[in-house]
């Protein structure tokens, strides 16, 4: 069974899928595995700086990400154009990773920030959704990456559509004070497992 994890920026996904992997659960970070790729396949390092420029990338070959988000989160066509550089590549990644890790284990989680505008959640067998209040969230990436506070604002309004259509979501997480955290995710960690046993009886 493959289960996708997503949420706004700052929500709080990448705290939980370190929870399910105490739990021995393999965890799939798109957006670490798109940051690994844009400076490993030589592909994607040449479509990024035609499209984007050399100062996408520093001279030790590391991603130059301040500069490219001020370039994406601006424009809509460069956000268009990064996602269809990255995307496929991700995909075929991902496809790979699956493969090898559902011999052995019986469910993995897929953690993405975008699964709904893209569609991905519809390779995905349960789609989980977590939820933090604004402020919140605006205080997290804050602390986290020392971005300006605009910048984040920014990145939220972006993602406003992918907010809007959450309520896809088979599952959802609340990451603030009406709830623990931990019991929410041993929860679904429970009835994911026993899923997974009814559809290998049948």
């Amino acid at each position: 069974m493959q289960v996708g994890i997503t949420g706004g920026i700052g929500a709080g996904k990448s705290y939980i899928c370190r929870l399910f992997k105490v739990l021995g659960v393999p965890i799939y970070n798109a957006d670490n595995s798109a940051k690994m790729l844009m400076v490993e396949d030589p592909e994607i390092i040449e479509l990024v700086t035609t499209n984007f420029g050399k100062q996408s990338y520093f001279p030790n070959g590391m991603l130059n990400r301040k500069y490219l988000a001020t370039q994406i989160f601006t424009d809509e066509s460069k956000l268009q154009m990064m996602n269809e550089i990255v995307h496929p590549k991700v995909r075929k990644h991902y496809n790979d990773w699956v493969e090898i890790q559902l011999r052995k284990n019986d469910y993995i989680i897929k953690e993405a920030a975008l699964m709904f505008t893209n569609d991905h959640y519809k390779e995905l067998d349960k789609v989980i959704v977590v939820k933090a209040p604004y402020e919140d969230r605006i205080k997290r990436v804050l602390e986290r990456d020392k971005r300006p506070k605009q910048q984040i604002e920014e990145i939220i309004n972006k993602q406003r559509k992918e907010e809007e259509l959450s309520v896809l979501g088979d599952y959802f997480v609340s990451n603030d004070d009406s709830k623990l955290i931990i019991p929410q995710v041993i929860e679904l960690h429970r009835q994911f497992s026993e899923m997974n046993s009814l559809v290998s009886k049948s």
